[in-house]
């Protein structure tokens, strides 16, 4: 199973990189209509495309997170 983020939306594509940092154009039309920057996709071995929402909800957390650390002060 391969593990992608949504890197940013950029015409008919998402952008998408994986842990090695290698990026990939998929076509918006072969994922999920509610796609947004930062999801989280996981592909089976068949290529099916998901979005795992609690990888995503975490790294926005995450995010958040930092941010309000590196505000606050």
């Amino acid at each position: 199973m391969r593990h992608l983020t949504v890197d940013r939306i950029d015409g008919i594509y998402a952008i998408c990189e994986d842990k090695d940092r290698k990026m990939f154009a998929i076509p918006k039309a072969e994922l999920p209509a509610n796609l947004r920057e930062g999801d989280k996709l996981d592909i089976d071995n068949e290529g099916i495309i998901t979005v795992n929402g609690k990888a995503a909800a975490a790294s926005r957390a995450n995010v958040r997170r930092k941010e309000d650390e590196l505000f606050e002060g």
